[in-house]
């Protein structure tokens, strides 16, 4: 992943000044971070939810993104320089997770949705087995995060609310523990995952 730390952290900058101006963004625990490899597995209601998490962290932050967005000649060049790694939610190939793995390899951090996609109605959707098994085949530490009002700001489907408040909240790292069998192990660590978030509420 060519990622230009400059430029990232220019739009990380502009994303958390934009935040904090209209949306009055808070976080809490995000100074308490681990160094190291770590997965940070956030709620998903809105678009802001990428740029809410990863504003408030010091570091590069990677993640997953529609391949249909890496189109050039802006996309293409833009998106990979700020940490975005390309993914077919329909098909996800083993080129996403050959890059997922060597962002963690390289003790990067990365935000990943543990639900895969947005909710509808503002409530917690059940996790893909996905983030249990990256977690579990990396030996990577997992920060589960709520997002508070973001959805109140840029619902799926709506358009933009400006002054709703948005609060994000960085829990404490959870491992996958004992040997994995099957897709249920991973899935179960998903729900555990899950459930750590709703409890940061």
């Amino acid at each position: 992943m060519k990622v230009c730390p400059i430029w990232f952290h220019c739009c990380r900058i502009l994303s958390y000044s934009f935040f904090r101006l209209f949306h009055s963004i808070r976080s809490e625990g995000a100074d308490s971070l681990p160094p190291g490899p770590l997965i940070l597995a956030p709620n998903h209601a809105s678009f802001f939810d990428p740029p809410a998490v990863g504003c408030n962290v010091r570091r590069v932050t990677y993640y997953l993104a529609r391949h249909t967005l890496f189109a050039p000649p802006i996309g293409s060049w833009l998106l990979p320089s700020i940490g975005s790694i390309p993914v077919n939610q329909n098909s996800p190939g083993p080129s996403s997770l050959k890059n997922i793995f060597e962002v963690l390899k390289q003790k990067g951090t990365l935000v990943l949705f543990p639900e895969g996609q947005r909710t509808f109605d503002g409530n917690l959707r059940k996790a893909e087995p996905g983030v249990g098994l990256i977690a579990a085949r990396t030996n990577t530490p997992v920060v589960p995060v709520h997002i508070i009002g973001s959805r109140d700001a840029l619902p799926r489907g709506g358009g933009w609310h400006p002054f709703r408040p948005i609060r994000v909240i960085y829990g404490k790292p959870l491992r996958f523990s004992g040997d994995p069998k099957n897709r249920d192990d991973y899935q179960k660590f998903a729900d555990e995952i899950m459930l750590a978030i709703s409890n940061l509420k």
